[in-house]
Formats: structure tokens, sequence, C-alpha cells
């Protein structure tokens, strides 16, 4: 199922039933250019509306970029857990490249209150490892170390995850996020048949995520024409929109 408003999230916040929200990702504007929409939400406010529109396990994922990042962290430092680095193969800042390091990442916040769904992404093809544990004492063998060999190759995720951009296939907004990046944290955070809300979802990159990982999706987008690119994404008519 999928649920799209055109609108402010904070009108539609009101209508969206309590402990309904598996997931929230989102992408909100970090107020770091001066594009029109780019202006920084109201954060408790936003905190209050998730709180109550989430569940009590849900993972809350919002991307964001320094200094942004420092604020919208200390929003909420009592419930951050963690922090993904999304590596960038393009670098950007060239303008300013003798004074300071180009940038070529962006942070990916996680606040939860309980812990939510956590299923790791896991790599595969590396090499096996062999590690020693503990001893072993036997009439036998005596004092002997214990070998524990790893029949996987896989490995857990790291907290730095390199993806390309999607703009050079398909630009669609300015600061639209790699479906590829999106998907894996949904993937990540929740399960199939669960439902994931995007209350600033731009160009709809949260929404083709969820339809190609079997989620449930509540998209929000004020900006009309941004709007209309995302239900294009979506494969949703116009009339079947909020």
């Amino acid at each position: 199922m999928i649920c799209l408003h055109n609108a402010d999230c904070f009108d539609i916040f009101p209508q969206i039933a309590s402990n309904s929200v598996d997931l929230v990702c989102a992408d909100i504007p970090y107020g770091t250019t001066r594009c029109r929409w780019d202006s920084v939400l109201d954060l408790q406010l936003m905190w209050k509306q998730i709180y109550r529109i989430s569940k009590p396990n849900a993972a809350i994922v919002l991307f964001s970029a320094q200094p942004f990042t420092s604020v919208l962290v200390n929003s909420n430092l009592r419930d951050w857990k963690t922090e993904w680095i999304w590596e960038k193969p393009h670098a950007t800042g060239f303008l300013n490249a003798k004074k300071q390091p180009l940038r070529a990442h962006e942070n990916i916040e996680v606040f939860y209150r309980k812990q939510p769904t956590y299923n790791p992404q896991m790599t595969y093809g590396h090499a096996r490892k062999t590690s020693t544990r503990g001893r072993l004492n036997t009439d036998v063998y005596g004092d002997a170390l214990k070998k524990v060999v790893y029949d996987s190759t896989s490995r857990y995720p790291r907290d730095v995850q390199k993806f390309s951009s999607d703009k050079q296939k398909q630009a669609l907004h300015s600061t639209q996020k790699p479906l590829a990046l999106v998907r894996y944290l949904i993937e990540t955070y929740s399960n199939i048949g669960d439902t994931v809300l995007d209350f600033t979802m731009g160009s709809g990159t949260t929404g083709v995520a969820c339809q190609q990982s079997g989620r449930r999706f509540t998209g929000i987008e004020k900006d009309p024409e941004i709007f209309r690119i995302a239900l294009e994404r979506m494969g949703i008519k116009q009339e079947h929109a909020a």
C-alpha cells in the first residue's frame, strides 16, 4: 500500500494514526543552501509528531550534513544511537580546496527509543578466517587451545558505505539520494510488509525503494512539481494521491 500527500508534513502528521509506522527514513532540509525549500524544520515539533506516529521500536533514520548534523543530533541526544557515513565517489567543494578538504560524504543519523529491527546487510566472498578462543581441559590432551573455524565468508557491515549518485543517470532533485543506498537502509531497519514514512520525500526515492523491497509507504512532499515527479516514478496517478 502506498499513501502519498502533497502538503506540508506538519499539516499531515495529525492525520496519521498513532503507533502506525515501523520506520521513518527521510532526507530533511539541512538549511545549507539558498534553495527556497531548504529551510530547517521545527525539530522539537518534528520529534513530538514522529514519536506519536511511530512505534516504540521504530528506527528514525535521517540524512544530514554538517553543520546541520550537529544541530540534528543535539536536538535529540538522548535517543541518538549511531551514524552511517555515505561515502560519495565524487567530491565537492573545489572552490575552497585551498582552504579545507574536499567534501566526499554525508551523514545518516539513527535514532530510536527501543531496539528496532536490525537486519545487517552482510557482504560475501571474503577470505575465510580462523580464530582461537579459550582452552580445552581434557584427560587426553590436557590444556589445549580450542580452535573455532568459521565456515562463512560473510562480514558484518561497517558504518561507512560507498554508493554512487543517481544524478548521472536521472537527475530528478538537487539533493536526491541513491536509490540503492535508501533501499539498503530500509532493508536494514524494517521487514517486508512494514510501513515506512518519508515526510520530506522529494522525488520519491524512498517510495520506489519500498516498492522494490515489499514495504508499505507513506510519503509527504509539499512542492507540487516535485510531488508530480514522485508520482511518475512510483507509477501513481494524481487522483489516487491526497
